[in-house]
Formats: structure tokens, C-alpha cells, sequence
């Protein structure tokens, strides 16, 4: 294991080396809003790389910052609102896109291109979904009003029209994307025609889906409570579904379940491990848990109070919260 610095911002609570997908984990990390920053941790929570914002990309009311390490080593960044940005493991910027109209995801594509979303406070007229190569050509783009320009999606408004936070390009070349205020996932194709929706009277304020290599889909499906959830497309059969055990994890916090409930969701990542395990990204948590349900690792804040005071307290200004996070193996 790669041995880091201690944080006193964060700690590991829970960590089963036998039942965990061992490496380090990338993430986002806002419980400073005037600092925030990328971190990398082990799993015994040590700090072994970080990468605090630059003064230009902090301002965003809602950090919904996407954050990938590429196979080069490099970490791509979303800044909302700004734009995107390559980083080297010294923290040197070595590209970047600027488009005020970027929020939420971003991916870097076999082809060396990036695709990336915006949904935050996009109208009727805006593309959702763009993809640009490293020279900053816009080479693709989708727009929602060509198919949902109608009933019951035109006049809908939270934080944008569609509020669009996920796109996935898929092994057969077409795109997934997730246009939150819809409650569903769509699947278009290279022209950007309508292939399918997926998900219909089922997601609820869907977040981060991603197609598994059995043709199913993991999302965070944003229900009362939040959950992870596994389903089949073609049937909309729930495979797996894991609620966290909130009760247990305001313990662990040390706070009353009234107080920690404000800061409990919501759930915005979740991705599945090589093991079969799944990673899932709370405001103030990170867990890894088996398909039997199992928390095996758990990374929280530490001044849990503070987090509390700080969600509860307006919950209309900065996200203090984790984002997304990514668990890079240690053979990557």
C-alpha cells in the first residue's frame, strides 16, 4: 500500500482488507468551501496526492465537480461553469476547455477527445451534451428540445430545464445521457437521433448511470431514501438495489439521526469495482459495500457537527460535501 499524509479533515471508520477492492481513492472534497480541492487517499484514509482548485475555478454555488484519472496519470477536472482541465501529478495544468456551459461530468474518450454535460441552469436552446477534441473542435453535440420539447418535459424548471449531470459514450458508439428533471435516461446515437429511453416510472433524479458489461445499468436513483440501484433496461427488472443503513451511519457520526438526516443525501456516485463491489459517494461519505449489502470501507468527515451546521444551516449556498469519486486499482 502506498503510505500518504494524514488528514485531519477525514477519516476511515470502516475497512475490511479481506472483502475490499484494494488501491487509492480519487475524489472531490469541498467541506472548505474556500479551499476546495481533489484529493487522492489510501485506504487507511492518508493523503497521497492533492490538488487544491486555482482562485479562477472556485466560484460555483454547487460544486459538481467530476473528477477522472486518465491512463496517462493525469486527472481530468470539471469546474462548473468554467470549463475542463488535465492536471499532471505535479499539478501543472497541461490542457484545457473553457465553456461556461460545462457542469457535472466529463470523459475522456478512447479517441483522445472529451465528452462532457451541462445541465446546471441550462434552458431550452442550450446542448446538454458536447464533445470536443483536444484542440478544442466541437465535433458533437445534443440537444434535449429535439425529442422532449413537449409534454410533460417542456416547462419543467430545478436548476435548469433538464438539469443534465452524466454522459456516457457506450461501446457501440452511442451516448447515455442523464437529464435529470426528466426522470429517465437516454440512450441517442452518433447523429444524435433518439435511440431509447430507459428508466421510465422508475428513476427518480437519477444520477451517475453507467451501462455494466451485462447490460445493465447502476445508478443513483435520488428515491426517498436514496439508493443504489441495479436494473435491466429492456425490462426495467430491479437486479440489486442497497439503501444505506442511515441509522447506523449517524452513529458513526456521532450525531443524532434528526441532525445527520439534512446531510445524509444525496447519493450522486455510484460505480461498480472489478470484485463486484460498488462504490457509493454520500454528501458526507464514501462506502464500499458488497453485493450482500456489507459496508467493507467507509470514509467520513471527521467534525461531522461542523458538516451538519454547515448543510442544515441555508442548504441554498455551497455544496460542503463529497461529489464523485473514482477507486483506481493498484495494477492501474
Amino acid at each position: 500500500m502506498v503510505r500518504g499524509q494524514k488528514d485531519s479533515a477525514i477519516e476511515v471508520t470502516v475497512y475490511n482488507a479481506e472483502k475490499v477492492w484494494p488501491g487509492t481513492t480519487l475524489l472531490s472534497d469541498h467541506h472548505h468551501v474556500g479551499s476546495p480541492r481533489v484529493i487522492e487517499v489510501n485506504m487507511l484514509g492518508e493523503v497521497t496526492w492533492q490538488y487544491v482548485l486555482a482562485e479562477d475555478f472556485k466560484q460555483y454555488t454547487n460544486p459538481g465537480q467530476d473528477v477522472e484519472r486518465l491512463a496517462n496519470g493525469n486527472t481530468l477536472l470539471v469546474m462548473p461553469g468554467e470549463g475542463i482541465v488535465e492536471v499532471s501529478s505535479e499539478g501543472d495544468v497541461v490542457w484545457s476547455h473553457m465553456d461556461e456551459k460545462v457542469s457535472h461530468d466529463a470523459d475522456r474518450l478512447a479517441n483522445g477527445n472529451t465528452l462532457y454535460a451541462f445541465g446546471y441552469n441550462d434552458g431550452l436552446e442550450d446542448a446538454q451534451a458536447k464533445e470536443v477534441t483536444p484542440d478544442g473542435e466541437l465535433v458533437w453535440q445534443w440537444y434535449a428540445k429535439d425529442y422532449f420539447n413537449k409534454e410533460p418535459y417542456v416547462n419543467l424548471s430545478r436548476n435548469g430545464w433538464t438539469h443534465t449531470n452524466a454522459v456516457e459514450r457506450l461501446e457501440n458508439g452511442n451516448t447515455l445521457i442523464s437529464p435529470r428533471n426528466f426522470d429517465l435516461l437516454v440512450e441517442v446515437n452518433s447523429e444524435g437521433s433518439l435511440v431509447r429511453t430507459l428508466g421510465d416510472s422508475m428513476l427518480v433524479d437519477a444520477h451517475d448511470p453507467e451501462f455494466l458489461s451485462t447490460g445493465n445499468i447502476l445508478v443513483s436513483n435520488q428515491v426517498r431514501p436514496h439508493e443504489a440501484l441495479e436494473f435491466d433496461p429492456d425490462t426495467n427488472k430491479i437486479v440489486w438495489r442497497f439503501v444505506p443503513p442511515y441509522p447506523q451511519i449517524a452513529n458513526s457520526f456521532s450525531v443524532s439521526l434528526a441532525d445527520a438526516k439534512p446531510v445524509m443525501m444525496p447519493i450522486r456516485d455510484v460505480d461498480r469495482l472489478p470484485n463486484g463491489n460498488v462504490l457509493i459517494t454520500g454528501y458526507p461519505f464514501i462506502i464500499e459495500v458488497t453485493r450482500d449489502g456489507e459496508i467493507v470501507w467507509q470514509l467520513q468527515y471527521t467534525d461531522m457537527e461542523s458538516v451538519v451546521e454547515g448543510r442544515s444551516g441555508s442548504n441554498k449556498g455551497p455544496s460542503y460535501g463529497f461529489y464523485k469519486a473514482q477507486r483506481i486499482s493498484v495494477t492501474q
